[in-house]
């Protein structure tokens, strides 16, 4: 071994076993297991719901590989990380921008126009390698939650990746500067790899269990699963001897062990990242660190075998491809895929991966024309990443212009002659309930929303807001209060409307999930429970000293209750809804509560997407669709005098049938909360209610 200029040693100890190609088997081996549990998990969620942790087996490997690299081949300028960055433009680029081009095609030609502006979206937060910020915030998202899956959202794992790439080489450069600049016997790289892992682990572990949706996209709760695949190298070319030679065969094993069992145990409830992932990092370390090849009793027999090593090889292609086609391909077929097609669309997965490796990304890696002059690579990187984000911009504006036509038509038709538009028809007995004609597009359902998500009126997790929003006179002649969580906030624009005509004004205290009842409801941490519980508490106690003339309050009651058995939360939860509207009834303010509408099992616009010509397809049985409301029960049994009911059921369902598409207007932006559009067209209904809650 010896040593250069900057302290670090130019020949990595025992982890050097190669195949002719000039990569390790074991590596290769396992390479391939990775992406046969990412694949294996995302065909057969339920076979093996633990298989995402495939990614992390990538991520330690990526983050060995890149270290090793790294600290044998020093970067001593500006240049040398240019040319770094160089070689993974070439390597990466050409079949990441190829699959997102051909899944943003087929995505047009198959998916429901709903989906395509999310994927133009996501398809250009891909080309930057920002996807997995992306869907942190979309992840967040409760309305986002009953979206479909898009063909690019595997892209995340390659965007932590690629941050990686540009990140850690500053990182051991400007360590390096300091080892050469002040004092050559301080351990700077050491400490520089070991500091990014400890901080990256510790908020790993704090987001999980504050923030599990967002942390298991960002980069800082991932870092560390790359830089503990760095600590190996770092170990290894610094001359120590990682794991005796009579205990390599074992280190092996007992790591591919962890990854197999993570693999097994782990499901989508799992906390992930946070300390659940050291199980599969540290399995994959223990494998990488054991350079087992040729050792007796070792893998290296499985790791030897052609199709090992050839899946191992094409790993990135098949990671690449195989998640669009599982998106795209029910749409295509037009009904859900079962195992024989499965394993059909695998091995298309396995042939265009092995086609996309041999004809576009060995070509572009190994391209002199590319390498040299190097301003060729960046060149060739920025037009692929501009056609593509091209492409992606084109697709949305498309359907940015076609919603905003279709918002045009819809104010048209509410000013217009509206005897059969939306809940009118379901009040006109001439009419056609579903409607004869679809007047609201699914692209623009999808985003007829009321004012209040504009206007950012929700306390959301944590539940540390107190927002509200007004709507109407300044000077009323009489207030309302609207209260609920989104299932009460899609009244807004019905409400709105009447109160502007009227002189009146509207208060919302609306609420992201968490429901107004003096309860701690299960959502998230635990301090978001306790949180829930002191919003619902400021709701109940404003709305009661707010000098209201009435509150309109409406709510779907799905969260379980803190130290409540399932099956009796209906019972506790209109209990506690009684409570509230005690206190409101109690302080001279009346009520009027609205039973929430009918859920659905697909979101709607999704659905008339991808039936445009039967627009009675979206529809669901009422016995299922209509789900049990504790807080309208509670009115119901109301004794006070001051609280009234409103059941809209029979402007949704006709004859045991609950529709998506009412009067040619879908009904809903998604599986159950109602559209802007719609909500307006039940103005005369919450009206003729309004106007019987006065008294």
């Amino acid at each position: 071994m010896t040593l250069t200029s900057t302290g670090i040693a130019t020949t990595p100890t025992p982890l050097r076993a190669k195949t002719p190609s000039g990569s390790r088997r074991d590596i290769q081996g396992l390479r391939a297991v990775a992406v046969g549990l990412v694949v294996l998990s995302h065909f057969w969620p339920s076979r093996l719901p633990g298989g995402y942790i495939g990614v992390d087996v990538f991520f330690v490997i990526s983050g060995f590989l890149i270290t090793s690299h790294l600290l044998t081949k020093p970067p001593q300028s500006w240049g040398d990380l240019a040319a770094f960055w160089g070689r993974r433009v070439r390597r990466l680029l050409p079949a990441a921008s190829l699959v997102l081009l051909v899944s943003l095609a087929a995505s047009v030609a198959f998916l429901p126009a709903t989906t395509l502006p999310r994927i133009a979206h996501e398809t250009t937060a891909a080309a930057l390698y920002v996807e997995n910020w992306a869907l942190a915030s979309s992840a967040t998202d409760y309305f986002a939650t009953d979206d479909l899956h898009t063909p690019v959202q595997h892209y995340w794992s390659l965007s932590v990746e690629e941050q990686f790439y540009i990140l850690w080489p500053l990182v051991i450069g400007a360590a390096l500067w300091c080892v050469r600049r002040f004092r050559r016997r301080f351990p700077w790289v050491e400490v520089a790899l070991v500091a990014v892992f400890v901080a990256s682990l510790a908020s790993s572990f704090r987001d999980t269990t504050t923030d599990p949706a967002r942390a298991y996209f960002v980069t800082p709760t991932r870092m560390w699963e790359l830089a503990l695949g760095g600590l190996v190298a770092l170990v290894a070319v610094r001359g120590f001897r990682l794991v005796p030679p009579a205990a390599r065969a074992s280190l092996a094993w007992l790591g591919i062990a962890a990854i197999i069992a993570s693999a097994v145990l782990y499901d989508a409830a799992t906390p992930f990242p946070g300390i659940a992932a050291l199980l599969p990092t540290l399995g994959a370390a223990a494998v990488i660190a054991a350079a087992a090849d040729d050792a007796r009793w070792a893998p290296d027999r499985l790791w030897r075998l052609r199709g090992v090593q050839l899946t191992g090889d094409i790993s990135y292609s098949i990671y690449l491809w195989h998640w669009p086609l599982i998106v795209v391909a029910p749409f295509v077929l037009g009904h859900d895929v079962y195992w024989p097609v499965k394993i059909a669309l695998m091995v298309v997965a396995f042939a265009l991966a092995w086609v996309t490796k041999v004809a576009v990304e060995d070509p572009a890696r190994r391209s002199r024309g590319l390498a040299r002059p190097l301003w060729r690579t960046f060149l060739a990187g920025a037009v692929l990443m501009g056609v593509t984000v091209g492409a992606a911009t084109g697709v949305r504006i498309h359907e940015e212009r076609a919603a905003q036509r279709a918002q045009d038509a819809v104010a048209s038709a509410l000013h217009a002659d509206s005897t059969c538009f939306g809940a009118a028809a379901a009040r006109t007995a001439s009419c056609d309930f579903v409607g004869t004609e679809l007047l609201t597009p699914a692209t623009f359902a999808k985003t007829d929303k009321a004012q209040v998500y504009e206007d950012d009126c929700w306390n959301a997790q944590p539940f540390t807001t107190r927002k509200t929003c007004t709507y109407g006179a300044k000077n009323p002649t009489k207030r309302i209060a609207l209260v609920g969580n989104s299932h009460g906030g899609y009244w807004q624009p019905a409400l709105a409307d009447i109160a502007r005509r009227n002189g009146w004004q509207v208060t919302t205290y609306l609420a992201s999930q968490c429901y107004p009842a003096d309860a701690v409801q299960l959502i998230g941490p635990a301090s978001d429970g306790e949180n829930c519980r002191k919003l619902a508490r400021w709701q109940i106690s404003s709305i009661a000293s707010g000098h209201y003339d009435l509150v309109v309050a409406s709510n779907r009651t799905w969260l379980q209750l803190k130290g409540v058995a399932p099956a009796e939360r209906g019972d506790v939860a209109r209990g506690l809804f009684a409570k509230s509207l005690k206190t409101w009834t109690d302080a001279g303010v009346r009520a009027l509560v609205i039973r929430d509408v009918p859920f659905h099992r697909q979101a709607v616009p999704d659905c008339v997407a991808e039936h445009p010509s039967d627009l009675a397809a979206c529809a669901d049985p009422e016995k299922t669709a209509l789900v049990r409301d504790p807080l309208f029960e509670a009115a119901r049994v109301d004794r006070s005098g001051k609280v009234t009911t409103l059941d809209l059921t029979s402007r949704f369902c006709d004859e045991g049938t609950c529709y998506g598409v009412v009067g040619g207007v879908i009904a809903y932006f998604d599986q159950g909360h109602m559209s802007a559009t719609f909500s307006r067209t039940l103005e005369p209904d919450v009206s003729r209610a309004l106007a019987s809650a006065f008294g």
